[in-house]
């Protein structure tokens, strides 16, 4: 039988540190603890180094992006839809103010209940104002962006976001955004639909345009010619003339008697309820618990250091898109059949993983890791393999996984969600 000498060094480590700890002898006569599957995964299993070359057309830099695509750990297994995606592939629509590009499901079959855009507004760059049949939830990755909202009985809120905050608009109240100095902002939107276009959103602008002029001078009580010189397209993104006033002026413009919004449709990133601090990491959760209006989106902001690795866990409420914002990951998803697939995750990438589908992250890099968890839900909700097998009977476990009871009992019972690698 050949051997594995003419696998490359850096396939071997690649493999080694997936886990793979079989021989391809063994591995090609009997599934074994790291190679379950027959016929055997994996390149460990390979004794004609031709098999793994990739002679065909190919472009290097893109496909070096997915190294656990060339080469899987040994334990990925059959296949599921793909859970990978990534602003940086996708193009931008670009006007004068600013650009947005998106991700809906059109683009990413598998994420259903969620569509996410990235925009960006430099300073002076408006999102006119509009409101959309969805829900708006958004989290701010650079600069400073100046938000307005007004909510259904007409009380109004407007608040400057900065790097780390929140906003969370219900379906169908209107909003504005700007960019402010000095370099206006940059931040990413989840709707609450995976449908949702950031292209398709219903425009002030628009609606003015196709109003007769008399509907519109009795709906706003102002003569006809008042509106003479309206636009006749929509702005969508514009490069605004007026310098943003202080936040104060605009506070005290467009004060109602109705008063302000009960609770705010903003939220800062120092009020991120603590669930996890370890000198693994930490887990933030901003859910309706206490980010009050936010009813139909749940989030949480992970943060793993070099080494560390999100727990072997699933969401029994809602699927999971997440949003990658520093740092280099890569992450395992478990489903029945079994299926299993790996992906590697870089900044501004998108992933997806459907309810209740097993699922862990590493950090392989040699900074911390930081990405936001969002999820079509009310609540955040979790259950961590390690805290379920450790509080179930302990002969029934050490049965099905022929453990030592005595190792069983070692198992965390408090839910570490962050562990050390």
């Amino acid at each position: 039988m050949e051997t594995l000498s003419g696998l490359s060094r850096r396939r071997l480590l690649a493999a080694g540190a997936a886990g793979v700890v079989v021989t391809a002898a063994s591995a090609a006569s009997a599934a074994s603890f790291g190679n379950p599957d027959q016929p055997a995964e994996g390149a460990v299993n390979v004794t004609n180094p031709k098999a793994l070359t990739d002679p065909g057309p190919q472009d290097p830099d893109l496909a070096g992006n997915e190294p656990a695509f060339l080469n899987p750990p040994a334990t990925d297994v059959n296949g599921m839809p793909q859970f990978w995606a990534s602003f940086n592939l996708v193009p931008k629509r670009i006007q004068n103010g600013g650009w947005a590009r998106q991700i809906t499901q059109e683009d990413f079959k598998i994420s259903t209940t969620i569509a996410g855009v990235n925009m960006r507004l430099g300073p002076g760059g408006v999102r006119e104002l509009h409101w959309h049949q969805q829900a708006e939830w958004a989290v701010m990755t650079y600069g400073n962006c100046r938000v307005t909202i007004i909510d259904e009985n007409g009380r109004p809120e407007v608040a400057d976001v900065k790097e780390g905050d929140l906003w969370y608009f219900p379906a169908g109240l209107p909003h504005s955004l700007q960019g402010l100095e000095p370099d206006g902002c940059e931040f990413v939107i989840a709707f609450d639909n995976g449908d949702s276009s950031e292209f398709n959103t219903l425009l002030v602008t628009d609606w003015i345009a196709h109003t007769p002029p008399e509907v519109l001078a009795k709906s706003f009580g102002v003569p006809v010619e008042a509106f003479k010189n309206i636009p006749v397209h929509s702005k969508w993104i514009y490069q605004s003339n007026v310098p943003a006033p202080p936040l104060a002026d605009v506070e005290a413009q467009i004060a109602a008697s109705a008063g302000k919004p009960p609770n705010p449709y903003v939220f800062r990133r120092a009020d991120f309820k603590p669930l996890v601090e370890t000198k693994s990491g930490t887990v933030g959760l901003a859910d309706s618990t206490n980010f009050l209006v936010s009813k139909t989106i749940a989030a949480t902001v992970v943060t793993i250091k070099p080494g560390g690795l999100r727990d072997m866990h699933w969401h029994p409420n809602a699927d999971e898109w997440n949003y990658w914002i520093k740092g280099d990951g890569r992450v395992t998803v478990f489903n029945t059949g079994p299926q299993a697939i790996t992906a590697n995750f870089h900044p501004g990438d998108i992933g997806y993983v459907k309810k209740a589908f097993g699922h862990y992250v590493e950090n392989i890099g040699d900074t911390d890791l930081v990405y936001m968890e969002v999820f079509r839900a009310d609540r955040f909700e979790e259950v961590s393999l390690s805290d379920w097998l450790a509080h179930s009977p302990i002969d029934m476990v050490a049965e099905t996984l022929n453990l030592d009871p005595s190792v069983i009992a070692q198992f965390p019972k408090d839910r570490p969600d962050l562990v050390p690698a």
